[in-house]
């Protein structure tokens, strides 16, 4: 077994080599070690070279190494893919996307810019790329996108030895983890483990072994929906049917590792304020800062409201201008909770922790909301300590020890909620978790604030 260190190592070995023989022009050497190589550790050796080395070397893969060449290029980081195949001829990519099955060209066609991939596409007459625009069809994040369409399935009449044998008779199917069954129209009616099968007495028919009750996924599933059902009940695969219950697809557990790889990063960019696009484009500034801007406008605006109600508040309390002095501690309390409160939401949605049961919104809500309060007395005792020892006055301690607990109380409330009722409306509940709440936050602190400072001005000018 390679041990941790293993890796790094070879993958360094294997990039000095390249660089050495690519250096020294001798083609054969490096396409011999390419050959000796996996195409999963050339990937990231490519994408270290100055792209005209990287046009190089893979066009030596394309040329000698078909397979491996589709291999490296889904493996590519996408700002990598996309600079490779920006300078290779449509035709020569669309032929590449043949050697790699077609849910992983479908991954590869759909990371590329929309004239890239509409140039691509329009060679459609090579056999593999039909399949691949017949996938792309279906609606983007879905089961049917993501699915494998080289399955293997067997009519529930079929002996368990005719089984074995049909299994064994097998070379093109990605990978067989478990047999489905279905009926003579197609249906899927069932499935059997391996290891049912080969434990099933031979002459058995597949009726009479397998389970009837079947883990499924319409082709319109999304694909968080289908990474969920796999880690529920520990598959390695789940089928996909369409309208009328017939077997179309499967998906597999290392595109199951992607989804959930690819959700978890599209939430912290989207909790960040920008997207995953910056992955793709991180060499074109112009491109990434306009994918920053069109959140950071809207942080804008409601900062700029945030500094309204100041400017508002301070001509109202020209004679208590010590309060402005505890608004950072509000806004940063406030915002910092809001998140923390929203995090655990945004993952308790897409692990189905939170909403998956009836009511389970609310006992979530509330479980933050008495969190926020506990933070909320022990910071608001704090900041209210610092206030009275530096005021001797004990209603200033209480206007900012009362403000800082009413605002982390409400910033709970809409951390915690925000994702959830997003998600209820049809809406990315991501967008919920990141500057929005921090702005709200922001808002309603101040107003909480200076709302009570209003109502103690009395007290707080003697």
């Amino acid at each position: 077994m390679e041990t941790p260190t293993e890796t790094p190592r070879r993958a360094e070995v294997l990039a000095e080599t390249l660089e050495r023989y690519l250096e020294r022009g001798a083609r054969a050497n490096v396409s011999k070690l390419l050959g000796r190589a996996r195409p999963e550790d050339v990937a990231p050796v490519l994408a270290g070279l100055e792209l005209e080395r990287q046009i190089e070397v893979f066009q030596i893969l394309i040329e000698e190494y078909p397979d491996a060449a589709g291999v490296v290029l889904t493996s590519l980081e996408p700002s990598a893919r996309l600079a490779l195949l920006e300078r290779l001829p449509p035709e020569q990519t669309a032929g590449l996307l043949e050697q790699v099955p077609v849910d992983d060209a479908v991954y590869v066609v759909e990371s590329l810019p929309e004239s890239l991939q509409e140039r691509v596409l329009e060679l459609a007459d090579l056999k593999n790329l039909t399949d691949v625009q017949a996938q792309l069809a279906y609606p983007e994040g879905s089961a049917g996108r993501l699915m494998d369409t080289e399955l293997f399935a067997l009519p529930e009449s079929e002996t368990v030895r005719a089984a074995i044998a049909a299994i064994q008779d097998q070379r093109d199917v990605e990978m067989i983890f478990y047999l489905y069954v279905v009926d003579r129209d197609g249906h899927l009616v069932g499935v059997t483990s391996l290891r049912q099968l080969l434990l099933s007495k031979p002459d058995r028919q597949l009726s009479e072994i397998m389970q009837r009750s079947v883990i499924k996924a319409p082709l319109d599933a999304d694909q968080a929906e289908v990474a969920g059902l796999a880690a529920r009940y520990d598959l390695l695969a789940i089928p996909v049917v369409d309208e009328q219950n017939r077997l179309v697809g499967i998906v597999t557990v290392d595109d199951i590792i992607d989804v959930v790889q690819e959700e978890a990063t599209d939430d912290l960019f989207k909790v960040a304020g920008t997207s995953e696009d910056e992955l793709l484009y991180q060499e074109r500034t112009l491109r990434v800062a306009g994918l920053r801007l069109r959140s950071l406008l809207g942080s804008l605006a409601g900062l700029l409201v945030t500094g309204l109600l100041l400017w508002w508040f301070q001509v109202r309390f020209q004679d208590a201008l010590f309060l402005l002095a505890f608004v950072p501690v509000i806004t940063g309390l406030g915002g910092s909770i809001g998140g923390q409160a929203s995090a655990v939401a945004l993952r308790g949605l897409a692990s189905g922790r939170v909403g998956g049961e009836p009511g389970g919104v609310a006992l979530f809500v509330g479980r933050q909301v008495r969190v926020g309060g506990v933070v909320g007395l022990a910071c608001g005792a704090l900041a209210g300590g610092a206030a009275l020892a530096l005021q001797q006055n004990f209603y200033w301690g209480l206007v900012v020890a009362g403000g800082v607990f009413v605002a982390t109380l409400l910033a709970s409330v809409l951390g915690a909620s925000g994702p959830p009722l997003f998600d209820r409306l049809g809406l990315d509940p991501a967008l919920a978790a990141g500057p929005l709440i921090a702005i709200l936050a922001d808002i309603v602190g101040i107003l909480v604030y200076f709302g009570l400072a209003h109502a103690l001005l009395a007290h707080l000018r003697s």
